[in-house]
């Protein structure tokens, strides 16, 4: 029978080379006529047979369609017609190339470390962090989670959630407008619970009306400011302002219900309209460097009561009572001056620290205003009206304003006129006076200080003289001490260690040591 070329060999015994691979076998398949060199990848050609019977070659009997073998009985294998047939290795044996791409879904992006937190920009929820949606309605989109107010949507990290009506959003908190998104139009609102929201500042939409136009939420809001939805028809305004943090150019920062707010600067009454049934009018105020100018207000915006204040104009009473003009060295308390740190002074003055309070005066026939009361003076025939509080730490009822405590005394008169009973009203209490707390007699002006059995507290005691006059929060204990004794109606009006007890000869009931 006729033996193939060398060439054709070589051809073939690399097919089978190549085709045993691409199957992951082990074992060399080699063609008719050759058989397996027993290492290596060679197959070797058979020798021819010897005719005369007396050779140890072999002859190719195998028809066309019969399946070749090697000499040694190995394993079979279908020879590949065409190289195109054939998928596998390069002739080095390095992995198969793949014909095809990998499965990707074109519908979904690889997750990568690029996704965006609270406050970012985005297209659609994929941009966002896992957990945040994309709120599509505000400018450029808002990573953000709604209805945050939901049980189980807490916001993340230190945003906020927070709503201008029944839709919540978790907003990124922020200092300044920088913090925020400005080229998109986003601003670091200023936002306060006196006018529907919270305290704090976010990172929100930048409305298009400017300071003193009218508004319904901070969002319509130019800026930083925010609403101030207590003015009939709403008023944009900033609020906080201060030396250090001017007013935009147009506004002034002066003093509203005791609070600083940048409020458009006017010059007549007719720069403040804003059309409809919401009057404006152009009032003189004091500024916080206490420099008069004029600004856009409705006619009934004059602190009240108890408000803070810096000059009398910012007062409904025309009348602002300065309580302090400085601080104590130790703790920080207001003072006037020296006398009233006792051993925490000096009074260090500083005019950013002058502070005020609105006030009117009063007697026992010259009543105060609704929810104040005639807290006595120095000669407790004459006094000042003060907010009425609710009981100690109640510093909202009294304005939150520096020096004013909530107090239990006897006041000299109410709306009613007349002597009331002993109630709690928002009365000044400097350190080292009547009723002030102390831990030894150095802390009190003037006084002794009764401690508790512990000695661990207690409060000024001054002598009330022959008067036997005390100041508001304290009466004046006539069984021979002749001491001013602090008011009371249960132990929490008193210092730790006291109890709220009644002295003989005494009506009310005082703070006394167990």
């Amino acid at each position: 029978m006729r033996r193939s070329s060398p060439i054709s060999q070589a051809l073939l015994l690399s097919f089978v080379l190549l085709l045993a691979a691409a199957c992951g076998e082990t074992k060399v398949v080699c063609p008719a006529g050759s058989h397996y060199s027993g290492s290596g990848t060679i197959c070797l050609a058979d020798e021819p047979l010897d005719t005369g019977g007396g050779g140890s070659d072999e002859t190719d009997t195998s028809g066309p369609g019969d399946t070749p073998t090697g000499k040694d009985g190995g394993d079979t294998a279908q020879v590949p017609e065409t190289l195109q047939d054939i998928q596998g290795t390069d002739d080095a044996g390095g992995d198969a190339t793949p014909d095809t791409k990998p499965d990707v879904k074109p519908d979904t992006k690889p997750d990568t470390s690029s996704k965006a937190s609270v406050g970012a920009a985005c297209a659609d929820d994929y941009d966002c962090l896992s957990g945040l949606q994309c709120f599509g309605s505000w400018p450029k989109g808002y990573c953000t989670i709604v209805s945050c107010d939901a049980p189980g949507n807490n916001c993340p990290g230190s945003s906020v959630c927070y709503g201008e009506a029944t839709l919540k959003l978790c907003h990124v908190a922020c200092e300044l407008d920088g913090d925020c998104r400005l080229s998109d139009g986003y601003a670091c609102k200023r936002l306060s619970a006196a006018f529907g929201g919270i305290d704090a500042q976010l990172c929100s939409p930048s409305g298009k009306n400017p300071a003193g136009l009218g508004c319904s939420k901070a969002s319509d809001c130019a800026g930083s400011a925010t609403c101030l939805t207590d003015m009939p028809g709403g008023y944009c305004a900033r609020l906080g302002c201060g030396i250090s943090d001017p007013c935009e150019t147009g506004q002034a920062c002066v003093l509203r219900n005791g609070k600083p707010v940048c409020l458009k600067s006017c010059v007549a009454d007719v720069e403040c309209q804003i059309g409809g049934n919401n009057p404006r009018k152009c009032v003189d105020k004091t500024d916080l460097g206490k420099q008069p100018v004029k600004v856009c207000l409705d006619s009934t915006t004059s602190a009240p009561v108890g408000a803070a204040c810096l000059a009398d104009l910012d007062c409904e009473t025309k009348l602002c009572s300065i309580f302090a003009k400085g601080t104590c060295t130790v703790g920080g308390q207001a003072c006037m001056n020296d006398t009233q740190c006792g051993a925490a002074g000096p009074c260090k003055l500083d005019p950013a620290a002058e502070k005020g309070v609105c006030t009117a005066p009063c007697n026992k026939d010259k009543p105060c205003p609704i929810n104040s009361v005639c807290v006595p003076g120095s000669d407790n025939t004459s006094g000042s009206c003060q907010p009425t509080c609710k009981g100690p730490g109640d510093d909202a009822s009294c304005g939150g304003v520096p020096g004013l405590l909530c107090v239990f005394g006897k006041p000299l008169a109410t709306v009613a006129g007349g002597a009331p009973p002993a109630q709690y009203a928002c009365a000044p209490q400097p350190a080292g006076s009547a009723g002030a707390m102390c831990s030894k007699t150095a802390d009190c002006t003037k006084a002794l200080c009764l401690q508790n059995q512990g000695k661990t507290g207690g409060y000024c005691t001054p002598d009330c003289g022959a008067l036997q006059y005390c100041p508001f929060g304290t009466a004046c204990d006539n069984s021979g001490m002749a001491q001013c004794m602090r008011l009371c109606t249960s132990t929490y009006d008193c210092p730790g260690g006291f109890a709220c007890s009644k002295l003989s000869g005494m009506t009310s009931s005082v703070c006394l040591p167990p």
